[in-house]
């Protein structure tokens, strides 16, 4: 049985993604990044919209000083606080 954070197929999950994109935001390891991601979020409860929800969903709340969006088909964002700040997108799954 694959880990909680991965999909039967290998793909890792929205939540996993969305740790891995805001790691890659401020250059760090998405094990060591802190606060975890359910102190803003539920993971599974994103996981379980994101997968199941349809293309037009738009999931959007922060996270680490950053805004994050989750779209229905599996792109994140991450634009952190701040003028001039760059943003990151990171693709969820396959198109």
């Amino acid at each position: 049985m694959p880990p909680a954070s991965q999909h039967s197929d290998g793909r890792s999950s929205p939540s996993e993604d969305v740790v891995t994109a805001v790691a890659t935001v401020f250059d760090e390891s998405p094990i060591e990044l802190t606060p975890p991601l359910y102190e803003a979020v539920d993971p599974e409860a994103l996981d379980s919209l994101v997968d199941s929800g349809p293309t037009e969903l738009r999931i959007r709340f922060r996270y680490r000083g950053c805004n994050v969006s989750v779209d229905g088909n599996g792109r994140v964002e991450v634009s952190p606080l701040g003028e001039g700040s760059p943003s990151h997108e990171h693709t969820l799954r396959d198109e």
